[in-house]
């Protein structure tokens, strides 16, 4: 067994010498890097390794200690094992034979990421290195929350987004066609007590200009999507018939100088509507004030006349 003089004089020797040295014929080889999922078991993993020239080797001392911790979180000496909750050996039935000192840590929280380093005596010579440990807490799905509640497509409103995990991650919003918005919210994040990520992402809405289905997905720290939920407008009679009929249009069209050019643009009717009639058109350019073509004002409300009309259970008077 090893002597309280040579145990506190190996310490020294370490000290002096760096975090990956050691003395003899014993080696510790660490995973460099750790990944543990937050409230699941965690292994850190850490094998010595003998030199041919040591025989039937009997280990002394393993001292796991973490950076900012004064205390080992755990240690084996004189035959003794101690260690703090919710620490031990990987090895459950582990003995002074064996090779395998991995430290497990039962129940990962975001308090244990860092850096551990790893101790071993023996009688063929001592050996010390260090491994790191990054914590990982997947994202749920998001909520989205409406404000008004009863938000519709011909009101204005916002819509926040919210998701908790670890570590910080971002939000984005999707329109109808599953296309990024353009104009991104700005991501706000809380920590809570247990150290995960609140990301909060407000969405303005403007009554008359909106989608009938926004989508918020939710991106890790290495922007992999985790998961995403979309919120469907119910609508008033005005904004059911804008989800009634969508226009899709080309982004962009390349006109030739002095040539005809076209815009191309696609009216989509849902599949509820029976023969539907075409009976208002209005083409407008940014900064002109006149339409450069439109079927009257009187033409838009007899539209919105017609759909009301054929709403089912509404009759003519």
């Amino acid at each position: 067994m090893a002597s309280a003089g040579f145990l506190l004089l190996t310490l020294a020797v370490l000290n002096s010498a760096g975090s990956s040295q050691g003395y003899g014929f014993v080696k510790i080889h660490c995973k460099t890097q750790n990944i543990g999922q937050y409230e699941q078991e965690s292994r850190l993993d850490c094998v010595i390794h003998y030199s041919g020239e040591v025989k039937d080797p009997e280990i002394l001392v393993v001292i796991w200690s973490r950076e900012g911790f004064e205390e080992p979180i755990l240690k084996y000496e004189n035959g003794k094992l101690t260690s703090l909750p919710g620490y031990s050996f990987a090895e459950p039935s582990w003995n002074n034979k064996n090779v395998n000192v991995s430290l497990l840590i039962h129940k990962t929280a975001v308090k244990d990421e860092g850096d551990y380093t790893c101790y071993v005596c023996t009688d063929g010579g001592f050996n010390t290195n260090q491994t790191r440990l990054n914590v990982t807490a997947k994202y749920g799905v998001p909520t989205i929350q409406p404000q008004p509640q009863d938000i519709d497509l011909s009101t204005d409103g916002s819509l926040t987004c919210k998701s908790t995990g670890y570590p910080k991650g971002r939000l984005s919003w999707f329109d109808k066609d599953n296309k990024p918005w353009l104009d991104q919210p700005e991501v706000e994040v809380l920590k809570t007590e247990n150290g995960l990520f609140i990301l909060s992402s407000t969405l303005k809405i403007q009554g008359g200009s909106a989608f009938s289905k926004y989508t918020c997905k939710v991106f890790n720290a290495r922007g992999d999507e985790e998961a995403e939920e979309s919120f469907i407008s119910g609508g008033s009679s005005q904004s059911h018939a804008q989800s009634s009929v969508e226009i899709h249009c080309k982004t962009q069209n390349v006109g030739q100088y002095d040539q005809q050019s076209r815009l191309d643009c696609v009216i989509h009717h849902a599949e509820d509507l029976e023969d539907p009639e075409i009976v208002a058109i209005t083409w407008m350019k940014e900064g002109v004030e006149e339409p450069y073509l439109n079927t009257t004002m009187e033409n838009l409300h007899r539209c919105l006349d017609i759909h009301l009309l054929n709403r089912p259970g509404t009759t003519r008077t």
